[in-house]
């Protein structure tokens, strides 16, 4: 069952307008409404954001935004406006608003902000869809296994605390589930979680982000922007994949956490902000600090208690229990008919390693719910080098490139070549992509694609 997207506005034209670009470029069913009594009465159990602009005749977008979160918590609210004032933008983070837009935005900005507020609609979708069948549950985390019973045992202890947490693990493993399950468990529950994906935006971009800045800070700065520190403020922030950090905002950050106060760039206003800090990362931090990647005393900052997810390796007891659940979420989110696994579908998933972990897991059950054309899921649905169908074998030759020269090429000097062509094909196939976009693609940071371009000399190459 797609989700549906309520947009509200009391002028008729700008209805009509977000109608046309949110439905025929984003591919969703949207709905409008002239004012925010009618918005609540079009508000139901398929409604996955509500688009409300901030002034309106009788209830305005901040009341909406309010009535909206006390009746359904999982919808995300973003609210538009003409007339932004810092203060109103902080009093829409703190009642919980996904997003802040300021007119005139762009028909990029406004899909961006839809897409990701839909996207973080959906796990409290499924989490509503499978709590009758869940009992071996916390948050929106599922498992019976003996790592999810200990990893569920430390997350009860510490979310009603205000201690810093650093969550590690492999990528793939739902480390935002467990950020979200410590706040969600918080005295700070009512209060905003903002997570900053700390891989997703270059240095400059990346400060202005966590800190905000001051109109006229830099060139293109032409409005005063709130920061994610400041939008978090009596709540939680998330700063997720925290080990690819530049080593000069983590001096920046550092100061910040310890103090509990900052300024915007380009600001000389000190904000203070009571918060609870979350750091996650998927890489080896101790290692990151020898090789001088990692502040050592950030790091002992932010593990003041540790939390590890465990692969899907280790908690493969839990498979069958997450594959039955994501089909079920699957077929619905996507609308078509409710399947089932066969015993031996199941079984074959199971034999499987998944290095991707859980989301590897997700994403192939999500094909598997498209591309089945019966109500059960049998091997031959699954995908090849899982259905015991083999995958195209490499030969060696096609890995290591130029000659033994009348000796053996080891291991590591084979990985590295299949690695330099594969990141070598992805630049030469996608030249005008961007790193972070070819970096996701390859499963990946964009900051380890822009060692592997530089060390190759890829980037020259195909980029001038």
């Amino acid at each position: 069952m797609a989700q549906k997207l309520l947009v509200v506005d009391d002028e008729p034209n700008m209805c009509r307008t977000l109608e046309i670009v949110l439905g025929e470029v984003g591919r969703r069913e949207v709905i409008s409404a002239r004012s925010g009594e009618e918005a609540l009465k079009l508000l139901d159990e398929r409604t996955g954001v509500v688009l409300c602009d901030l002034s309106m005749p009788g209830m305005d977008g901040l009341e909406v935004l309010r009535r909206v979160r006390e009746r359904d918590p999982e919808v995300q609210v973003i609210l538009m406006t003409a007339y932004s004032t810092v203060q109103s933008a902080i009093e829409a983070m703190k009642l919980g608003a996904f997003e802040y837009l300021i007119k005139p935005f762009t028909d990029e900005e406004l899909t961006a902000a839809v897409d990701a507020a839909l996207g973080r609609a959906r796990p409290g979708r499924r989490l509503r869809r499978l709590r009758a069948g869940a009992p071996d549950r916390l948050g929106e985390m599922l498992g019976r296994s003996e790592p999810m019973k200990r990893l569920f045992h430390v997350v009860e202890r510490t979310a009603d605390t205000d201690a810093t947490v650093l969550i590690t693990g492999e990528s793939g493993t739902g480390k935002e589930l467990v950020a979200r399950a410590l706040h969600d468990l918080s005295r700070r529950r009512a209060a905003p979680f903002i997570a900053v994906n700390c891989a997703a935006l270059a240095e400059p971009l990346l400060e202005s982000e966590l800190f905000g800045h001051e109109r006229g800070a830099f060139t293109g700065a032409i409005k005063t922007k709130v920061g994610r520190l400041e939008q978090a403020d009596g709540g939680t922030i998330l700063l997720d994949e925290i080990g690819e950090m530049s080593p000069g905002l983590q001096t920046k950050l550092l100061r910040a956490l310890e103090e509990r106060e900052f300024h915007r760039v380009g600001g000389t206003e000190v904000l203070r902000v009571d918060l609870r800090v979350i750091a996650a990362t998927n890489r080896d931090l101790p290692k990151a600090i020898a090789l001088g990647l990692f502040r050592e005393d950030l790091y002992y900052r932010l593990n003041v208690v540790t939390i590890r997810t465990p692969p899907l390796r280790e908690r493969m007891e839990d498979l069958p229990l997450l594959a039955e659940l994501f089909l079920v979420e699957k077929c619905a989110d996507l609308g078509v008919p409710p399947k089932r696994f066969a015993p031996e579908a199941l079984d074959l998933l199971a034999a499987h390693a998944f290095p991707g972990n859980v989301r590897e897991l997700e994403n192939l059950i999500e094909r598997t719910a498209v591309l089945c054309d019966g109500d059960v899921v049998r091997p031959d649905d699954l995908p090849p080098g899982i259905a015991g169908r083999p995958l195209p074998r490499l030969q060696l030759e096609t890995l290591v490139s130029g000659s033994l020269k009348g000796g053996w090429v080891t291991l590591q000097a084979v990985v590295k070549d299949l690695e330099r062509q594969l990141v070598e094909k992805a630049v030469a196939a996608h030249p005008e992509m961007p790193n972070e976009e070819i970096a996701h693609l390859l499963g990946t940071s964009r900051r380890v694609l822009e060692l592997r371009l530089a060390e190759f000399g890829i980037g020259k190459k195909y980029r001038g």
